[in-house]
């Protein structure tokens, strides 16, 4: 199974990628510069170049894997509601990519809250936790 990461080479990230990879899923990381895909070559990933405002580059990542896990978001705080509106742009474009298939989407975002009044859901409960039932937020 080949999952497409998003900021494939941050420190959480990158574990999550080492973790991935030592559980035989094949890796595709997003990078945006030389040095995040020198790392992500390092860890055995592929690179895919891009960024989480090129959602063109997210699409062709999504198109060519199996499953998707977004990891990503722009942490330069003094810009915080213009990053919010970038990840929720590429959060869009990543299920966009998705629909009608039965691949899965992670995100692991705080800001992937969907807003404008629709509602956000958990479809399903946790497999043998009566403590996580699925919700409606």
């Amino acid at each position: 199974m080949r999952l497409f990461v998003t900021r494939a080479t941050g420190f959480v990230d990158s574990a999550v990628v080492r973790e991935l990879i030592e559980a035989g899923y094949q890796v595709l990381g997003l990078a945006r510069s030389d040095s995040g895909a020198k790392s992500l070559s390092a860890a055995r990933a592929e690179v895919h170049r891009g960024s989480l405002e090129d959602l063109g580059s997210l699409r062709s990542g999504v198109a060519v894997s199996d499953g998707v896990i977004h990891t990503a978001f722009i942490h330069d705080f003094s810009k915080f509601k213009a990053n919010c509106e970038i990840d929720r742009l590429a959060i869009d474009a990543l299920g966009s990519a998705l629909a009608g298939s039965d691949r899965p989407l992670i995100v692991t975002s705080g800001t992937g809250l969907i807003g404008s009044g629709r509602i956000a859901t958990f479809s399903r409960a946790l497999p043998g936790r009566t403590d996580c039932p699925a919700q409606t937020l």
